[in-house]
């Protein structure tokens, strides 16, 4: 049962014609879903309190609504407990990874914004467990509710004749650039080469192996899009990319710095079996498991 007043997503990522690839999982989630209104910023380089400021005024104005889902915890949360306050009805908080860790090492008040944020939300989702736990150190009650891509775009294909590594993290030390650009035949993303969601896909069916050697990572968007490609995925041994790569099934996770050996340790591997370990995590299941959770909250 679809609540009669539409939901407003707020968010402040969306995907533009200079940065295809720009909140283009926030796009998805909202693709196809009716009672939902995006509210996104008009002018992608306009400076932050602009685009806040933007926000809280559209969702104020837009008529009767039946709640608040904000994407990112700050300062996008903030706007969305403001807003789900002053208009009477439930936020939603979905925090994406990034957004949730390292409060501890903030400045005070900040982290009492974020504190605020993740205990008020009438409803905290998670992207990972990794995720979670920097949400309940905040003093959230986090669940959890991983993003699905579209398997119907990301599907397995055979793999290419001859073995090229493809790493799609940008120019960003978080994301391990300094180990791809030593290791990747490919390297592409943001500060590099911005690329669309259907250019990632064909990019990965191109390629052998996709590197992903981040730092630290909520989720690994990067690495399900591979592995539902069909494609083994060698990756960091850290947060979300523990709940999608399996060692040895459908990647190698490097704890130890080791990406060289890793991929040379690559085996000949099945495409088809591959993707089968990530079938779970398809799009339409996250649309559904979001359209629960406001189904129960507004019929509470």
């Amino acid at each position: 049962m679809e609540p009669r007043r539409p939901i407003l997503v707020l968010t402040r990522i969306w995907p533009t014609a200079e940065r295809p690839g720009l909140g283009s999982f926030i796009r998805a989630r909202t693709s196809g879903v009716s009672g939902l209104r995006v509210i996104r910023p008009r002018w992608a380089n306009a400076p932050w309190p602009v685009v806040y400021a933007e926000m809280l005024v559209a969702a104020l104005g837009a008529g009767p609504i039946g709640g608040v889902e904000a994407h990112m915890l700050l300062p996008t949360g903030l706007v969305g407990l403001i807003i789900a306050r002053l208009r009477g009805v439930p936020l939603v908080v979905v925090a994406h990874g990034t957004d949730a860790r390292g409060w501890d090492r903030r400045p005070a008040p900040l982290r009492w914004l974020a504190q605020q944020v993740a205990r008020r939300a009438d409803r905290l989702v998670a992207n990972s467990a990794d995720t979670a736990a920097n949400l309940a150190a905040l003093g959230g009650r986090p669940v959890v509710i991983p993003p699905g891509i579209d398997l119907g775009r990301f599907r397995p294909t055979p793999r290419p004749d001859r073995r090229r590594i493809l790493y799609l993290g940008g120019r960003d030390r978080a994301k391990g650039y300094e180990v791809a650009a030593a290791l990747a035949d490919t390297l592409v993303g943001p500060w590099l080469r911005e690329v669309s969601s259907d250019e990632v896909a064909r990019l990965i069916r191109e390629h052998d192996v996709v590197l992903v050697p981040s730092l630290a990572e909520g989720f690994g968007l990067v690495a399900l899009e591979a592995i539902a490609s069909g494609r083994w995925v060698v990756a960091s041994d850290v947060g979300g990319l523990r709940d999608l790569v399996r060692d040895g099934i459908n990647g190698t996770l490097v704890s130890d710095a080791g990406f060289a050996s890793a991929l040379a340790g690559v085996p000949d591997y099945d495409p088809f079996r591959v993707a089968a370990t990530v079938e779970r995590f398809d799009l339409t299941a996250w649309q559904a498991a979001l359209g629960r959770l406001w189904n129960d909250l507004v019929h509470d």
